[in-house]
């Protein structure tokens, strides 16, 4: 365990979350660790979510709401402004938190001790990320899957970070708690980045630590309102038929996302940082995946280091490859 004086900053972002909201807050109450303080930005909800994180502020001190004006900033910028403040209080350890979801009790404890190993092994200074697997639940609560990453068919996740990080997000924010040294490589959010979990699995992984328990620790919600959620394969194929247009558009925003934050990440962390492998699949990622010929994108989709997981998600990557340009209007061709 921490010293008492070493508390987790959960960082919970909400909005119009009144529905799931009261869950949430009681699983984080029924925490079996008590040395945590959650910090909350709301996004300008309209409906009962700030009455009732004001009722858990009054009820428990450790309960804060951050005044940060009326400005909508959007799930990433919340997420975002929150790290932010959780390192300027001198946070040494972070867990992401989403309005609609649900931890188990024990999910705050396994994940300390987890860093706590990984700490035993990396470097003082070192920017650590833990991520555990999630259950899925309805809407409901009731059971849809038992493993987020076995269900996405993602399961190569629960044996740590690879180069296909670079080409997909796979790993939600609800499932991660990092350390100081990650929020100060992280921070400040570069212009473009869309996904904040996403951005901070790719820090650490290209230069830190990564270590994955292979096991549910919280209730991962599918609802309509999600901001991301997740689908299992054969949920996609049955969108991708109902609406044909709209998988491959997202497919080549991921793609060109995918793109910007390998070429965020070369600046932030600069060449000489990046271990060789990981500098070769940036290096890959922006100067072949990013080509401006199409064949040459299609190419380094075959034939390079940097893939999704999945063959599907590799016939899809290849379609972005070979459409548009759809570059973010930050981005730029270059690496300085």
């Amino acid at each position: 365990m921490l010293r008492p004086d070493d508390p987790v900053y959960i960082l919970l972002a909400t909005y119009n979350g009144e529905r799931f909201l009261p869950a949430q807050i009681d699983s984080l109450l029924a925490q079996d660790d008590p040395d945590w303080l959650l910090l909350v930005r709301d996004d300008g909800s309209t409906d009962g979510s700030l009455q009732i994180l004001s009722q858990a502020a009054r009820s428990d001190r450790r309960v804060r709401i951050l005044r940060s004006g009326t400005e909508r900033l959007g799930s990433t910028g919340s997420f975002f402004e929150l790290m932010q403040q959780a390192m300027s209080e001198g946070a040494r350890y972070f867990a992401l938190c989403d309005q609609d979801d649900v931890w188990l009790p024990q999910k705050l404890s396994l994940m300390r001790l987890a860093m706590h190993d990984l700490e035993g092994v990396a470097d003082r200074d070192a920017a650590l990320l833990c991520w555990s697997d999630l259950s899925w639940i309805d809407a409901d609560g009731r059971t849809l899957a038992h493993s987020h990453f076995r269900r996405a068919g993602a399961a190569v996740a629960l044996s740590g970070p690879g180069p296909w990080l670079l080409a997909m997000n796979v790993v939600p924010g609800c499932a991660m708690l990092g350390n100081r040294a990650l929020l100060e490589i992280a921070l400040p959010q570069p212009p473009g980045i869309d996904h904040h979990d996403w951005w901070l699995a790719l820090v650490a992984a290209a230069a830190g630590h990564v270590r994955v328990l292979d096991m549910p620790l919280a209730a991962y919600r599918q609802h309509l309102g999600n901001a991301v959620g997740a689908a299992s394969p054969l949920a996609k194929l049955i969108q991708a038929l109902r609406s044909p247009a709209a998988l491959p558009a997202r497919g080549r925003t991921t793609y060109w996302q995918a793109v910007a934050n390998a070429r965020h990440l070369y600046r932030r962390l600069g060449r000489d940082r990046l271990p060789p492998a990981w500098r070769q699949a940036v290096e890959h990622a922006v100067e072949e995946l990013g080509a401006a010929s199409r064949l040459r994108r299609l190419g380094a989709v075959v034939r390079g280091p940097v893939r999704r997981i999945g063959w599907w998600r590799n016939l899809l990557m290849l379609v972005s490859a070979f459409g548009p340009e759809k570059r973010p209007e930050t981005d730029s061709s270059d690496f300085a």
